[in-house]
């Protein structure tokens, strides 16, 4: 049987993944994927001759399958994949302003920062009070609104060290997300791409119905160009498909 056709293969794609480990998800696409990888390996066992005229030589020979590989790069960082990225589970912060009243806080010196246990403070929103229920001039304090700390400096006159002062405060509205890392040991995702071959045309698709996968790479959070995350792990044979994944393409 001749050839059809001789091409070679450059493939876009998009890919989409849904947690199999989640019941009732559907699948969502992760982004600009810069390279996906499946390896097949195999381990061959040889018994070899010892006796005399054929030493050296193989009796037998047989090769063992091992699990195929998968490993996958991407370059887009919305929470989910950071939340793989850190190997965390990821939950939504709270959109409507939350305030805190004369929350009690030891200044133990003057001139050092303080944390408040709250972050994304509006600055417009704090009030410093002293042991005495006087307001703490603002000009008295510095405030990092971000992460919510408080220094109260070492000119101010109104507050001593080792004294507890009270600071209410407000929370910025429009909520975020939170990412609590190193909770989770792997992942296991079932993935789609939607393939284009771009040498000839055709599309195609790739299905993993299981993919075990962790993050194997760092995160650098000075980098000077682009970060990327890359991820790696098995594919696994599911119960009602004939192997762990495959390969379709379309005329």
């Amino acid at each position: 049987m001749s050839r059809l056709q001789d091409d070679g293969l450059i493939v876009e794609g998009t890919v989409m993944a849904r947690n199999r480990r989640l019941p009732d998800t559907g699948f969502l696409p992760i982004g600009n994927v810069t390279a996906l990888k499946l390896k097949t390996e195999s381990e061959k066992k040889t018994r070899t001759s010892k006796q005399k005229g054929s030493y050296g030589q193989a009796l037998d020979t047989i090769t063992i399958k091992k699990p195929t590989t998968v490993s996958f790069t991407l370059d887009t960082f919305d929470k989910t994949n950071l939340a793989m990225v850190l190997m965390g589970a990821d939950s939504v912060v709270d959109a409507s302003a939350v305030k805190t009243t004369d929350q009690p806080v030891t200044v133990a010196k003057k001139g050092i920062w303080i944390s408040l246990g709250h972050a994304n403070l509006d600055p417009t929103k704090v009030i410093v009070k002293n042991a005495a229920g006087t307001k703490v001039d603002e000009a008295d304090y510095e405030l990092n609104a971000n992460i919510g700390l408080v220094l109260v400096k070492e000119s101010c006159t109104t507050v001593q060290d080792g004294e507890e002062v009270k600071i209410t405060h407000t929370t910025k509205a429009g909520g975020g997300f939170h990412i609590d890392a190193d909770k989770v040991s792997d992942w296991d995702l079932e993935i789609l791409v939607d393939t284009t071959n771009r040498v000839n045309g055709k599309e195609g698709k790739l299905h993993i119905p299981s993919a075990v996968i962790a993050s194997d790479s760092e995160l650098d959070w000075f980098a000077d160009d682009f970060n990327s995350a890359s991820f790696s792990g098995n594919t696994v044979l599911v119960a009602g498909y004939p192997s762990s994944y495959s390969y379709s393409e379309f005329n």
